[in-house]
């Protein structure tokens, strides 16, 4: 009796990374290189400059085709997502959306008041898919703020006042979705993040600023925010454009907030004595 063999085709799960700007997208690669993970990389259009200096993304995602996106990771296997990375909302107005992006915005028109919201919502649909939304601390989670002071310099009585005052005030902003951060001198409240994004916002604090000293960085993820999308980060850049306007430190919400390559971040804080706290 004769058997025919039968060649078996084995499917490798493979996590989808959903890439926006930043160094988190690359963080999360460059762990998954470690560990030896099979990943994807779809890069949003018009995003990710810096993933695109050293990697070539599998796909384009474009935000209005959607529903080709999930054609594409569904052919592939992809079956666990990974959001990183900070997206720039689109222009509906210039939208030519395909079916499933349109059915998506009819279902949630007059719904979608913000970033968080609007990326809740999608994260919903994807589930619906099919699909599995991972947090990015899943990959790096050694990249959370820890609490307390982290480096050589600490923050002075008045600066403790107006972190104690800032974090409260950063909770409300972020309650109505508006942002993760604000800069605070003298309980004063001089800039808050909207759509500009933290670095403009820091270099707009340094004209809005009274003498040399004082003004501080806050950093808090919004209540209620799913914290597997869009949760805050910061890293060298954010450091340097605090340096740069004058500001005396940055106080993050511990276990929160993503410090990106924490040990260049602490050194040039104390490099230019400047204090990091986890809250």
């Amino acid at each position: 009796m004769q058997f025919a063999s039968q060649r078996m085709e084995i499917k490798i799960r493979k996590l989808g990374i959903i890439a926006g700007d930043g160094d988190l997208p690359i963080q999360i690669i460059n762990e998954c290189k470690k560990q030896k993970k099979d990943f994807v990389v779809i890069l949003i259009n018009g995003h990710g400059t810096e993933i695109s200096k050293s990697y070539n993304p599998d796909y384009i995602m474009n935000l209005s085709k959607i529903g080709k996106a999930i054609k594409f990771a569904k052919t592939n296997n992809i079956i666990d997502l990974v959001m990183a990375g900070r997206i720039k909302r689109p222009s509906l107005k210039d939208m030519l959306p395909d079916i499933w992006t349109a059915r998506f915005l009819a279902k949630y028109a007059g719904r979608i008041k913000g970033d968080n919201n609007a990326l809740t919502n999608l994260a919903k649909e994807l589930e619906k898919e099919g699909f599995n939304i991972l947090a990015p601390e899943k990959f790096i989670l050694k990249s959370l703020c820890p609490k307390g002071i982290l480096g050589n310099q600490s923050p002075t009585i008045e600066n403790k006042k107006d972190i104690e005052l800032g974090f409260k005030i950063a909770k409300n902003i972020g309650k109505n979705d508006i942002g993760q951060s604000l800069i605070i001198q003298n309980g004063l409240v001089l800039t808050v993040e909207a759509a500009e994004g933290t670095d403009a916002m820091i270099a707009r604090s340094k004209m809005l600023k009274i003498g040399d000293s004082g003004a501080i960085f806050i950093k808090v993820i919004k209540p209620g925010q799913d914290e597997r999308l869009d949760r805050p980060v910061i890293g060298i850049n954010t450091i340097k454009s605090i340096h740069e306007a004058g500001l005396d430190g940055m106080a993050l919400e511990a276990n929160s907030v993503f410090i990106l390559n924490l040990d260049e971040v602490i050194n040039y804080a104390n490099s230019n004595n400047l204090f990091i706290i986890g809250i």
